[in-house]
């Protein structure tokens, strides 16, 4: 299904997606995007939302979710189809075969923040698994989350963390408009912008059918 909407975050709803601290490991991402999808079958669906903080979900362009928010935005894949039920009521499976509900995205929740799946012990990984396995084949979908892409990329405007380097006269090791490119310290690397963006310009530079945006200098 090709389709594209915005779905305001809510207060309440903000620290879940955009957590104090900066997302560092897959089962973040993981459960940041179970959270999505629970938000976008409760939520109001509109073409264009103004509020600064809302989910941006693009399915005609490409399979992504954008999070926008007062200072930053990021975008992670969207690895679900969707369709709708009676032209109105929106619906989330995994490969046509199992519907991402309340319930299916609230068991697998609580498999990934079990302490168990963080274990040395790989039978003490299989324990919350198998205490849902014989419902649905949850397995099946937390291996596609956990192994699969998860195109992580992240624009920033830290004025914060700018100042911080500028007094130290190392204002390019941390731009004040940067994309952060993955997540976790081993691999991650900014990318320093010379303004500030918006969701519209992010989504454009994400779009495959669209021209490629060109890096004009290495310094």
């Amino acid at each position: 299904m090709k389709t594209a909407f915005q779905i305001e975050i809510n207060i309440v709803s903000r620290a879940i997606f955009f957590p104090k601290e900066r997302i560092k490991t897959k089962l973040q991402v993981v459960e940041i995007l179970l959270e999505a999808c629970r938000y976008i079958l409760y939520n109001e669906k509109k073409e264009n939302v103004k509020s600064d903080n809302k989910i941006i979900v693009q399915k005609n362009k490409m399979n992504r979710l954008f999070f926008v928010g007062d200072s930053k935005m990021y975008s992670i894949y969207f690895p679900f189809n969707l369709h709708y039920e009676d032209g109105i009521e929106i619906k989330i499976n995994y490969k046509n075969l199992i519907d991402i509900d309340s319930y299916t995205i609230s068991n697998l929740l609580s498999i990934i923040k079990n302490p168990a799946i963080l274990s040395e012990n790989c039978l003490d990984f299989l324990d919350p698994i198998l205490d849902f396995e014989n419902q649905d084949n949850y397995w099946s979908i937390l291996r596609d989350l956990l192994f699969s892409e998860d195109g992580y990329i992240r624009y920033d405007k830290d004025e914060q963390g700018y100042k911080k380097a500028k007094n130290s006269n190392q204002e390019h090791h941390h731009p004040l408009h940067h994309l952060d490119i993955f997540y976790t310290n081993h691999v991650t690397f900014k990318l320093g912008l010379e303004k500030e963006i918006f969701e519209i310009e992010l989504i454009d530079t994400l779009d495959r059918n669209t021209n490629c945006k060109y890096l004009k200098a290495f310094h």
